[in-house]
């Protein structure tokens, strides 16, 4: 048997406190961690959503202001007489009251930067004197949806200087003729006041888009990115099948969360992005106290462990040292007592064993050994071969000399069915000697039986020099006659074939017997070695699994009424049988 690594109790005391203590402390850390973590990723989705839908109900407020002043304008009969005078003087005349209309629609509206009034020569002016360059396509769109609104982003120029603005385009319609256009309507609306709502000092690491149905950047952080179109990662499905929602993107290998917003006036979407490492800084906080309580626990832990092995386990360990001197015979040994628990027991049953073995091994040790080497010696003796051998050989040869010629036929059998079946101690031997061991077994079980059975055997020469194991043959017909052929009417005929199969020699005996429970035998055969004791197929078949391995052993096939038939495969090996 394998001799197992050393394990002391020591150890294993000290690694299952470790592991009682720390496992439960590491199962609530890791769960409070993971579950502060879901708590606090949820809250910022919540406050997000809010946070967006806050700045939705701003911008549709502002949308909404910006659809009332381009309505007041389009209703307002000096506007529409100016538009539709072709005079240049008479515009020229009115332009101040032009001015000071749109100023007044403008008035306490610090989110909207101009208005900007163009007639059908192309001609303008601006509220605030800015220079707006509408875009052709853009002009074309406006005149094509007659009279309704239309939102881009844009830049208008002051003094040479850029400002960004969302800009409300419509086409000024003749109130009265509601099919004439009278010129272009153009509110501008700062983007840094849109900016303003969202942008604030909190806002660190986080990304903010409000952007319009074609996916185009109307209001960000960076101005630059103004009028591109959003990147795809930020895209999501669930954008356009929900109005609000949350997802998970990457940007430049950080990981984000994503929560959108659609608003209800424009089909505008606001997008706002926190980067996960500002989500996971209150749990970073948790898992520096969770790390502080496993190294303080383990602290702990390991000076109560280290307590308890010193006033515990320190006695077993001498206790072991001293049972390692008992197993060298050095029973001159004590260990001393002290304390009141299992283990001072333990210390005194084990000197008082100490000395008991000390008192009984020269009484009763090397006594009994000597008388078991007495009874080997004696048996040997008795089963001595050449002993056998010489007796058998006396009796033969007295059968002789008082004419009981099959008396001495039956014993000189017997004499070389044993001297055989010893083979001089080998396992091993050959077709030839096997056979010649069964033809002598054949001979006595003739004798006995009054030749009511019949042998017939049918060996092919070139087996006859194959390497087997010993004692194959005889069990099997033996098996043949008393399982088979006695439990019919003790009349039979039993056949013995041995015969070259590819690499494999086959021996195969056939009875006509009352057959056997075929699935009892195959379960026998399978069985472990000490459950199925005996000489008889099992025995055989672990033999034979034992010197060549499993693809060889005995197969049994059985008819009840008919008979059966055992089939033994070994290698097909000549030589001469090695001695063992």
């Amino acid at each position: 048997m394998e001799n197992k690594r050393f394990f002391s109790i020591r150890s294993k005391v000290m690694l299952f406190s470790v592991v009682l203590a720390i496992c439960p402390l590491l199962i609530v850390s890791g769960f409070s961690y993971f579950e502060s973590t879901r708590v606090v990723r949820n809250q910022v989705i919540d406050l997000n959503l809010v946070n967006a839908k806050q700045i939705a109900n701003h911008l549709d407020m502002i949308i909404n202001d910006v659809n009332t002043i381009s309505l007041n304008l389009i209703q307002n009969d000096e506007v529409a007489a100016y538009l539709h005078s072709p005079s240049a003087e008479f515009k020229q005349q009115n332009y101040s009251r032009m001015v000071s209309i749109l100023n007044d629609q403008t008035f306490n509206k610090k989110y909207i930067y101009s208005i900007y009034v163009q007639d059908l020569s192309e001609k303008g002016f601006d509220n605030r004197g800015a220079v707006n360059l509408v875009p052709s396509d853009r002009l074309l769109q406006a005149k094509a949806l007659k009279g309704k609104d239309s939102w881009y982003d844009d830049t208008v120029f002051v003094q040479n200087k850029e400002v960004k603005v969302i800009t409300m385009i419509r086409d000024i319609r003749d109130i009265h003729h509601v099919s004439r256009s009278l010129g272009i309507l153009k509110i501008n609306v700062l983007e840094s006041s849109i900016r303003d709502l969202y942008q604030t000092d909190s806002q660190e690491k986080r990304l903010f888009y409000l952007i319009n149905d074609e996916n185009v950047i109307l209001s960000t952080v960076s101005s630059e990115l103004i009028g591109s179109r959003i990147a795809p990662s930020f895209i999501h499905p669930d954008m356009d099948r929900r109005p609000e929602g949350y997802f998970n993107t990457d940007i430049d290998g950080t990981k984000h969360l994503a929560v959108f917003h659609r608003m209800k006036s424009q089909n505008w979407r606001i997008v706002e992005l926190t980067p996960n490492e500002l989500i996971l800084k209150p749990g970073n906080v948790i898992k520096r106290a969770t790390f502080f309580s496993i190294v303080v626990s383990f602290a702990i832990c390991l000076a109560v462990i280290l307590l308890f092995a010193a006033r515990v386990l320190t006695p077993l360990k001498q206790i072991r040292v001293l049972m390692r001197r008992v197993e060298r015979e050095n029973f001159d040994t004590e260990m001393k007592v002290r304390g009141n628990d299992e283990i001072t027991l333990l210390a005194i049953g084990f000197n008082q064993m100490s000395q008991k073995l000390d008192e009984l091994i020269n009484e009763v040790h090397v006594s009994k050994m000597k008388q078991k080497e007495a009874q080997l010696k004696a048996l040997q003796e008795q089963i001595n071969p050449h002993f056998l051998y010489n007796t058998l050989d006396l009796i033969y040869w007295m059968s002789r000399m008082e004419n009981a010629f099959d008396t001495s036929v039956m014993i000189n059998s017997l004499s070389q069915l044993f001297r055989i079946g010893l083979n001089s101690g080998s396992r091993f031997t050959t077709v030839r000697k096997e056979v010649e061991h069964l033809e002598h077994y054949i001979l006595i079980q003739q004798k006995r039986y009054e030749e009511s059975i019949s042998f017939t055997m049918n060996i092919e020469t070139e087996t006859l020099d194959c390497t087997v194991t010993k004692m194959v043959l005889q069990p099997i017909v033996e098996n043949a006659i008393r399982h088979g052929i006695e439990a019919v009417d003790g009349s039979g005929r039993i056949e013995i074939r041995i015969f070259q199969d590819g690499d494999m020699l086959v021996y195969s005996v056939s009875d006509d017997g009352g057959g056997a429970d075929e699935d009892a035998i195959q379960e026998m055969l399978s069985r472990p070695a000490e459950e199925a004791p005996g000489l008889g197929l099992k025995n055989i078949h672990d033999r034979i699994k034992l010197n060549y391995g499993s693809p060889y052993g005995v197969e049994f096939v059985s008819v009840p009424s008919k008979g059966t038939t055992v089939s033994v495969r070994q290698p097909f090996v000549k030589g001469e049988a090695p001695h063992v």
